[in-house]
């Protein structure tokens, strides 16, 4: 397609033979580990998993899925990411945790359903980062699909103004984590109103037996408005960027920023 762009050539690719492809090969979903800190301890507390595609047609995890949606394969695509984060499990430090990126269609997937209760050994250290859908979805439906997983031991994390139900729906759903993103966290500490809301937060948050996490922490002054509203996990190329083991993620965490 000469002169196309490359969204263009995105658009009119081979979704379905590229899909089938990573299907068939699994070799060709990788994972890729961002540590998140405890802030308190300056100590690793865990790993978000990031998937990276080893194929021809360039594009980002969200292009994948959204492709996958369009052709009615997203929770196949989904279960598959979701197997790739599970074999790393062997990999995760001792005492840390990992956060596994699904949608709350997934989560109540009886495939993602079956393929968690085959790793119950490691639920304890499973926190499922559940992401924005696209559409609205019930929390009553992930609720009840969340609650044997919890029995065993998984965690669940939600994104402050993406969780299903809004932040209306967090002492029913009852997070592990509620993560805080780039609208939250810039400018905290020159911001009183903003500031008032993420205090709010925390304080509703470690009422339900949670923590906060602030992502896309950058720089020192941002962890400094951190600690001051009582914020104790963070993730960001400040603290460490996305690496392709978590053995190499514990030893580039970036101690200088967080040195006191």
């Amino acid at each position: 397609m000469p002169g196309a762009t490359a969204a263009q050539a995105k658009q009119h690719a081979d979704w379905p033979a590229a899909l089938q492809q990573v299907f068939a090969e699994p070799w060709r979903v990788r994972p890729a580990f961002q540590p998140i800190v405890d802030l308190e301890r300056d100590a690793i507390w865990g790993f978000q998993v990031l998937a990276r595609f080893i194929s021809p047609l360039r594009a980002t995890p969200p292009e994948w899925l959204e492709a996958a949606e369009r052709l009615g394969l997203r929770r196949a695509l989904e279960t598959r990411l979701l197997e790739t984060g599970l074999q790393a499990m062997r990999e995760l430090p001792e005492r840390c945790r990992l956060l596994l990126p699904l949608s709350p269609d997934a989560v109540t997937a009886p495939a993602v359903q079956r393929e968690l209760s085959r790793n119950v050994r490691v639920a304890r250290r499973t926190v499922l980062d559940i992401t924005p859908a696209a559409e609205p979805f019930d929390v009553e439906e992930l609720t009840a699909a969340i609650q044997p997983l919890r029995r065993d031991g998984v965690g669940i994390a939600v994104l402050a103004g993406g969780s299903p139900g809004g932040l209306d729906a967090l002492p029913r759903l009852r997070p592990e984590l509620l993560k805080l993103g780039r609208d939250y966290i810039a400018e905290l500490d020159g911001d009183g109103a903003r500031r008032a809301v993420v205090e709010g937060l925390v304080t509703l948050v470690e009422a339900l037996g949670g923590r906060v996490l602030a992502v896309g922490v950058e720089d020192r002054s941002q962890l400094e408005a951190l600690g001051s509203a009582g914020i104790t996990l963070g993730q960001g190329f400040g603290l460490g960027r996305p690496v392709p083991s978590m053995a190499l993620g514990v030893t580039r965490v970036a101690a200088p920023l967080l040195k006191r």
